[in-house]
């Protein structure tokens, strides 16, 4: 599987896993004006040479509306790959080397050539992306899912035809649908890691936001409605 040879790839790229260190936002915006003849990010952003950055935490890689990306990055959303921390933390040390791995193709290419090689700077960018996290009450017509639990964990929001989104999400962190224009049902889910493909789910309904307490495998997760 390809996760195998990401992991690979992760031994290579890092030395300890994203949590350990301390993150700054403010440094991530100074490191960030390395970007910026590529990227924007915020209110009123443009796809420049590189897509728009808002609110990548969550989206999968490839579909940025408007921007026209490589094969391989379009391969990869197509397989699968979401915008996690960790995965952009991983890609700023070489994009094209972590689209190989992912794809397990060695021939895969990315149209973004910089690396970020510092981890700390890493670090810093990922933390200054993340408070461009777009904060949504509860759709109308779609629903949300909150990490009410004192641990971080993998959160997924899939509102079927409507869409799929997958975030790792820190205690009291929200993962909400984007708003439609007809009532959409669906599934809330919560995974321990982004590796594990067992975890918890629960069926809620549109305008709904459900809350999870506690973390336990095999579907035994705690849930605000049916919380005592």
């Amino acid at each position: 599987m390809r996760r195998s040879h990401i992991a690979v790839f992760v031994s290579i790229a890092l030395s300890t896993a994203l949590p350990a260190l301390a993150q700054s936002a403010a440094d991530g915006e100074k490191v960030f004006r390395k970007c910026a003849s590529c990227h924007q990010v915020g209110d009123g952003a443009k796809n420049r040479i590189g897509p728009v950055l808002t609110d990548v935490f969550g989206s999968t890689a490839g579909s940025f509306e408007g921007y026209k990306y490589g094969k391989s990055m379009l391969a990869a959303g197509e397989d699968g790959l979401i915008w996690t921390e960790e995965n952009l933390f991983n890609y700023l040390f070489s994009p094209k080397d972590f689209l190989r791995a992912f794809l397990d193709d060695p021939k895969a290419k990315a149209k973004m050539s910089f690396r970020l090689k510092d981890e700390q700077d890493r670090r810093d960018v990922v933390a200054y992306l993340s408070s461009f996290t777009v904060a949504m009450a509860t759709p109308t017509n779609g629903f949300c899912v909150t990490n009410q639990s004192e641990l971080t964990h993998v959160f997924a929001v899939d509102a079927g035809d409507a869409g799929r989104k997958v975030q790792e999400l820190t205690p009291g962190q929200s993962l909400c649908t984007a708003e439609s224009s007809t009532p959409q049902n669906g599934f809330v889910s919560v995974f321990e890691t982004i590796e594990k493909d067992e975890g918890c789910s629960r069926l809620i309904t549109a305008g709904n936001d459900e809350g999870m307490i506690r973390y336990s495998d095999f579907d035994r997760c705690e849930w605000t409605s049916n919380s005592s």
